[in-house]
């Protein structure tokens, strides 16, 4: 029994993973296209039709004897997938369906001073409520939430979050699975940005990546040949915590929106924001001097750790440095180790680990209908689509706030409102 299972297993993983490209195509191509026989693929076809996995569509023409045809496609209907982005200041939902187009998108301002309990309760109110008024009735079946703290390898706890310190241990976890109802992965941030990156950005995927998540704390996350590495207690790439050589200081001090802020009044320095710092260099130029040399010294230490061919900055942080003071610590950093890693800014920029998220959750859905992953790994994805349906997709109103017993969207405020400006994202991280 089981050797003929395994191949058959197989043949489905390649005819929906060939199909996932959301393209219409016809059961010659498919044929061409995963090598298998005919009558293989017709009849897997006619199952995923059965399945509702699988649309027909418009009749292809063909010369020549044989029966004409009709093409193939994915059924993108067949269910939803839900990314969130909880950070320090904003939390990010996407609702899409099962191609990865998102349908509503949200975006608030994370309710720092509620409970674990009262976050999770309106995380969870923000999904269901996403779903139950954008979803057209299509099931909701996987949500990937990405968190800003350490989260161990089986994503079960939250070993310590800087900057929201009540999702520490398993209650918050635990409460926001149970009330969203369905599979419910949870993972550090900066990994799942930089799952967006290499899943929809333009990171090589064989080559060594490190990403730097500069916002309203410090984060890196680090893959090697593609894949994301995790560590069992999550704090593997922790450099925030580093001091600086020779201080008390640590590196987030000096590399994250909310603690520079906070040390620049300890040394006398009164500035609302970051961005205030680096808009009037020459009046803050010894503080920035600092921050310059904090981030050559922390690329110093991944390029040693990992040698990586690219590091990628994201955050709302990482925004004040240009081009060109990213390229001359680079070359700092080549001329002092030896190593030459490109730094830039992420291709994604904050959506990163939104996007992140979504495709995590895709995983687990193709995953779950049988794909395997080598197969997963082949799906033609069309980068810009998906990258272009996130920005275009509609934008839910604000939610009302943690703990209200409102419902969830329903406060009657207008997008903008939903949305900080880029100088408050930039005063908080």
């Amino acid at each position: 029994m089981a050797t003929t299972s395994l191949p058959r297993t197989s043949n489905r993983s390649a005819v929906i993973a060939a199909l996932l490209s959301g393209a219409d195509m016809d059961r010659q191509r498919l044929i061409a296209d995963t090598g298998l026989s005919r009558a293989t693929v017709f009849r897997i076809v006619d199952d995923l039709m059965a399945e509702s996995l699988a649309l027909e569509g418009f009749r292809v023409l063909r010369e020549g004897p044989g029966r004409q045809s009709t093409s193939v496609s994915f059924n993108h209907r067949s269910a939803l997938v839900c990314g969130v982005d909880l950070g320090g200041t904003n939390c990010r939902v996407v609702v899409a369906d099962a191609l990865g187009r998102a349908i509503i998108r949200s975006r608030d301002t994370t309710p720092r001073d509620a409970t674990a309990d009262e976050l999770a309760a309106w995380v969870a109110g923000r999904i269901t409520d996403l779903v139950d008024r954008h979803g057209d009735g299509v099931p909701l079946h996987t949500v990937t939430i990405g968190l800003p703290g350490v989260v161990t390898g089986d994503g079960r706890a939250v070993v310590a979050s800087h900057n929201l310190g009540q999702i520490k241990g398993t209650g918050f976890i635990e409460k926001v699975s149970a009330l969203v109802g369905v599979e419910t992965e949870v993972g550090n941030d900066s990994n799942l940005a930089l799952r967006g990156e290499l899943q929809y950005g333009s990171l090589p995927d064989r080559e060594t990546a490190v990403l730097l998540a500069m916002g309203t704390g410090l984060g890196s996350a680090v893959s090697i040949d593609g894949q994301v590495l995790l560590s069992r207690t999550g704090l593997l790439g922790e450099f925030g915590r580093l001091p600086l050589p020779g201080r008390e200081e640590r590196l987030r001090d000096l590399l994250s929106g909310a603690d520079l802020v906070a040390y620049a009044r300890g040394r006398g320095v009164d500035v609302p924001t970051a961005r205030a710092l680096f808009a009037d260099p020459e009046a803050y130029a010894p503080l920035l001097s600092e921050v310059h040399g904090a981030l050559a010294h922390l690329v110093t230490i991944v390029a040693l750790s990992y040698e990586p061919a690219t590091v990628v900055l994201t955050g709302g942080f990482s925004e004040s440095f240009d081009t060109a003071r990213l390229a001359a610590i680079s070359d700092q950093v080549a001329d002092t180790v030896g190593v030459r890693s490109v730094v830039r800014r992420a291709d994604l920029g904050d959506s990163a680990g939104l996007l992140g998220s979504m495709a995590t959750s895709l995983g687990r859905l193709y995953d779950s209908l049988g794909v395997s992953a080598e197969d997963a790994a082949s799906v033609a994805v069309d980068r810009d689509l998906i990258i272009r349906r996130l920005a275009d997709c509609p934008t839910s109103p604000a939610a009302p706030a943690a703990g209200s017993g409102a419902d969830g969207g329903a406060s009657g405020n207008t997008d903008a409102t939903s949305r900080t400006t880029h100088d408050e994202q930039m005063a908080e991280g």
